[in-house]
């Protein structure tokens, strides 16, 4: 969360050439983190970001190959994706580049008709997803001693949770186990992605105690994750559960080793 503060309430917005508007001040602080070409502009930032390695950009490159990325397009009803990437810089920049989001901002009157205010507080959420080798504890360091060397010390930074990243390698045991069962359950033969763009608890197991993890979901492309009606289907989910039950079949007399 990101919090700033101006007046001790709201004014007439008459005010607004003598009285600090706290809107504005949280804008100017946003617009500091991350340029139109789309470079987050924290010093540091990108440090630890590890490439694919060769073996990775081979699954990327099945990834995009059975990808149909104008259709993608116009589900989501975009022009273009950004920067205009596709096909495997698509793939690569969505699983190994971190993110800066604005994910929501409040502040003053938004409400119907007209209220000619001076917001006193304005308030933004944000979130970095990051990528193998970041951590979240120095990213936290990174974006603090940012806003205070380009003057907004005064912007109230709070963390609500952090997430290290993981990676558990694609030839692993246990991920030639989840390959080699899919075909039994959905007829046909996986695509790997060597990473996925989303937040789990990974990193306690893969990374502190060496146990390995593999992401294997039941979602589709309009599951409208994080969305309203986020949804999932029923035949979807009952393969989910057969495949997980396989699953664990398999891996038992497999073991790690």
């Amino acid at each position: 969360d990101l919090e700033v503060t101006g007046a001790n309430r709201d004014l007439h917005s008459s005010q607004a050439t003598i009285v600090p508007n706290a809107a504005w001040r949280l804008v100017w602080a946003l617009s500091t983190l991350k340029d139109r070409s789309e470079d987050i502009l924290v010093d540091g930032f990108y440090d630890d970001v590890v490439e694919p390695s060769p073996d990775e950009i081979e699954h990327l490159r099945r990834l995009a190959a059975a990808r149909d990325d104008d259709l993608r397009r116009r589900d989501l009803g975009i022009d273009q994706f950004l920067l205009g990437v596709s096909g495997l810089q698509l793939v690569k920049r969505n699983l190994y580049q971190p993110t800066c989001t604005i994910c929501g901002i409040e502040s003053g009157y938004t409400g119907p008709g007209s209220k000619t205010v001076l917001p006193h507080r304005a308030a933004a959420k944000i979130d970095f997803r990051l990528v193998p080798n970041q951590r979240p504890d120095d990213i936290f360091e990174k974006v603090t001693r940012h806003f205070a060397q380009h003057g907004f010390a005064d912007v109230e930074i709070r963390q609500l949770g952090a997430e290290h990243p993981a990676r558990t390698p694609v030839d692993s045991a246990l991920a030639r186990v989840v390959q080699e069962t899919i075909p039994e359950i959905y007829g046909r033969g996986p695509l790997v992605s060597p990473l996925m763009a989303a937040t789990g608890p990974m990193h306690e197991l893969s990374a502190q105690f060496g146990i390995p993890t593999v992401g294997t979901g039941c979602g589709y492309a309009h599951s409208n994750g994080h969305a309203p009606n986020e949804n999932i289907r029923l035949d979807d989910f009952f393969q989910h559960l057969k495949h997980v039950a396989l699953l664990f079949d398999r891996f038992s007399a497999v073991g790690e080793g």
